[in-house]
């Protein structure tokens, strides 16, 4: 099955990099968008949204009663504890001017902060927020009687000028976003996903236990086994994604997604059947690191090695085929001027030469190019990392060569 994904702790993706890979290794991106709350989204997220569908925002309505219990049920049975630890001065009244500086963390981070901030929080700390629609009308009373909260609070991490915000501890509000989202993923079947490197996984149940585990230390909280699906998934397509991924624009995601959808769904079958043994035979793990170690193991024998034996079944097909071809075809003096004139070649002039040319080839030259096109096509059709070729080459600059290529396969009527 494949397995939308699940975002936290946050409303907004934080890299774009990151939601631009996720595009590709996952069929769907949800959101926990609480109701009222009024979404403000960058031009890629905007294009991933609406021209893919990607991106689903869902209310959190659900699963709201079951989280607030768990901390209601901590900070019951381990108040002073909690209190000494993660308590703000004051509590606030309904007049209160205190402002959300810093974003949720895991506890033992650094949270970021907003140096910006025209308010200093209440005793000069750090506040991160919780909208008021995530949370119980009771779990917020107990918060703020128990001095764990402030009300009324704005956010500049995200410019909200919106929303009356519940300010917290970062590493408290962290903690809840995790046991929110693994109520929500129990409901929905969906993959919680995070792009914070330093994230404890919100998959495994999050009940009272583990809260106070994480965040007071004692039996440490479990290995995660459920998330399998999403690192194979990102470690897969790690192998193909270029350097500078944030620049790439998201219509070329979109393409690629579009373009390709059988083959991405093979992929994505095969990212379900990598994880599925990885959960059966790991159940048993307790550490992070052997785990990390197992998953990168299984992601090279059944991705990376894959992929190079896809390559491997490539070479002689398609571009080289026709390189050669033409190469062979022409006297010395025509393909000398072709190789020097693939220098600052762009657009039309391009199409023009390459129409020449193939009118120069003949029916051999079509004949080739439609036989390397089968062995192609045969290649990445038997292969589940097909979609991962697509994307290691269509998301690489177009270069001359494979501009010529390109119009090579048209004019003589073989397609791309």
């Amino acid at each position: 099955m494949q397995r939308t994904g699940l975002y936290y702790p946050y409303v907004h993706f934080r890299d774009p990099a990151w939601i631009k890979a996720a595009a590709l290794y996952l069929p769907e991106m949800a959101r926990v968008v609480p109701r009222g709350f009024r979404v403000s989204d960058p031009d890629h997220v905007r294009v991933l949204r609406e021209d893919l569908g990607f991106i689903q925002d869902i209310d959190p309505a659900g699963a709201v009663e079951a989280a607030s219990r768990h901390l209601l049920r901590l900070v019951d049975e381990r108040g002073a504890e909690v209190r000494s630890r993660f308590g703000v001065h004051g509590t606030g009244g309904p007049d209160a001017v205190d402002v959300v500086n810093a974003e949720p963390s895991p506890p033992g981070t650094q949270a970021f902060v907003d140096d910006h901030a025209r308010f200093v929080p209440s005793g000069g700390r750090p506040l991160a927020g919780l909208y008021p629609e995530e949370m119980s009308p009771e779990l917020r009373e107990t918060l703020f009687g128990t001095g764990l909260a402030v009300r009324r609070v704005r956010n500049t991490v995200d410019r909200d000028t919106y929303h009356a915000w519940v300010g917290v501890d970062p590493a408290l509000a962290w903690v809840y976003k995790c046991a929110l989202t693994a109520e929500l993923a129990g409901r929905t079947a969906f993959l919680p996903v995070t792009d914070q490197e330093a994230a404890h996984t919100a998959v495994d149940p999050w009940d009272a236990e583990r809260m106070a585990a994480v965040l007071l230390g004692g039996a440490p909280a479990p290995v995660g086994t459920g998330d399998l699906a999403g690192r194979v998934g990102v470690l897969s397509v790690r192998c193909v994604l270029p350097a500078r991924l944030a620049g790439v624009p998201a219509e070329k995601i979109v393409e690629l997604r579009k373009k390709y959808e059988p083959e991405f769904f093979a992929y994505m079958d095969a990212i379900a059947r990598t994880a599925a043994d990885l959960r059966e035979e790991l159940a048993d793990i307790r550490s992070p690191q052997a785990l990390d170690m197992y998953v990168r193991q299984a992601v090279h024998k059944d991705f990376e090695v894959e992929l190079v034996k896809l390559r491997e079944a490539m070479k002689g097909v398609g571009l080289q085929t026709i390189t050669t071809s033409v190469s062979t075809t022409f006297d010395t003096p025509t393909s000398a001027a072709l190789a020097s004139g693939l220098i600052g070649t762009v657009g039309g002039t391009v199409a023009g030469s390459a129409a020449g040319i193939v009118a120069g080839v003949g029916a051999t030259a079509v004949g080739i190019l439609g036989g390397a096109r089968r062995q192609r096509d045969a290649a990445l059709a038997s292969s589940p990392v097909s979609f991962l070729l697509r994307v290691e080459r269509g998301l690489r600059p177009t270069t001359a060569v494979r501009r010529i290529g390109r119009a090579l396969r048209r004019s003589a009527g073989t397609g791309g």
